[in-house]
């Protein structure tokens, strides 16, 4: 079970810090140009670590470097499947039944997660200096779509490439999740830091001087809320030695690996913020996590509620997310 104490307080408005465009701006979805690929869900073990792999291993060859010219549009087809639902439900108890809540876990994350890698990989970066520093999600109408049992239109695009210092930028990928007949079910927008880029590839980024400032600001953060505060309401959290691992056999990507003490995907935190938010009433219409500090496996951690802003803090006391709902 992910969460082992749940206690309630009233609520008090809080504003998010983060500066950001509204996702699905900034010009149109992919059209002519999209690639569609037949993937594998993550929990089709071999087939989806080797295609994966497959993806990867070329960036390795290739050298790490900036390439936006080069990047492409990339679709796919998801089928939701019972048995990858049942088992996202174990992994973060989600409450089933009459009484059950809108399922607030995205089934299709493996695929978005090979979408996002193929368009990484022309963009020529590697992934050992890639981290996800945002997440951002917007649910058309303000109502869950029931993506655990339709069947989705996946694509991922490069939106932007933004210089935010003299090797480092982030890459702005777009998602947008439709229907068979192009009803827009959830659009999503993630924000990756590139480090250790050649300043001669990274002047081909663009200029965003509030973005770039805004960055320097989350790095400085610290925790904000007070959980004595009038208002606040806070949860624990308990992070399971086997989470990350659990996590990645769902929804692909990193936390494979054996080693005990590897940190827990953002995504995982993701996910498990989404709970709770849903439980508490929130994240009717989107979503916005930012990811500053790393959570291990075995932590008890704090989720602290004001308003529609939330804080996640670690057995320390160190900030390791924080966003709005």
């Amino acid at each position: 079970m992910a969460s082992t104490l749940r206690t309630y307080a009233p609520s008090a408005p809080a504003v998010s810090v983060m500066p950001t465009r509204r996702v699905g701006d900034g010009g149109p979805r992919c059209a002519a140009d999209v690639h569609w690929l037949k993937l594998p869900r993550a929990d089709q073990g071999l087939r989806y670590a080797l295609l994966r792999w497959a993806v990867v291993l070329p960036a390795l060859w290739q050298g790490h470097r900036l390439q936006p010219q080069r990047a492409t549009c990339y679709a796919s087809r998801f089928e939701p499947r019972k048995a990858l639902g049942d088992r996202f439900a174990q992994l973060f108890d989600l409450r089933r039944g009459p009484g059950g809540l809108d399922d607030p876990v995205l089934h299709a994350q493996g695929v978005i997660g090979l979408l996002q890698a193929r368009v990484l990989a022309d963009l020529g970066v590697q992934g050992r200096h890639v981290r996800l520093l945002r997440h951002r999600t917007r649910l058309p109408g303000g109502v869950a779509p029931g993506l655990a049992t339709r069947t989705q239109d996946i694509d991922c695009r490069l939106a932007r490439v933004v210089r935010v210092g003299p090797t480092e930028v982030v890459a702005l990928i777009e998602t947008h999740i439709a229907d068979p007949g192009g009803r827009t079910l959830l659009q999503a927008e993630d924000a990756f830091i590139v480090r250790d880029l050649e300043v001669a590839d990274v002047v081909q980024a663009d200029e965003d001087d509030l973005l770039r400032r805004a960055l320097g600001r989350m790095r400085r953060r610290g925790p904000g809320i007070d959980p004595a505060a009038r208002g606040v309401r806070w949860r624990q959290l308990y992070v399971a030695p086997d989470a990350g691992r659990r996590f990645a056999r769902l929804a692909g990507g990193q936390g494979r690996w054996p080693w005990r003490c590897a940190p827990v995907p953002p995504m995982y935190l993701r996910h498990l913020v989404s709970r709770e938010l849903s439980e508490w009433g929130l994240e009717g219409s989107g979503l916005q996590i930012t990811f500053i500090g790393k959570a291990g496996p075995g932590q008890m951690l704090r989720l602290l509620l004001q308003g529609d802003a939330f804080e996640l803090i670690d057995e320390r006391g160190r900030l390791l997310a924080f966003g709005n709902a």
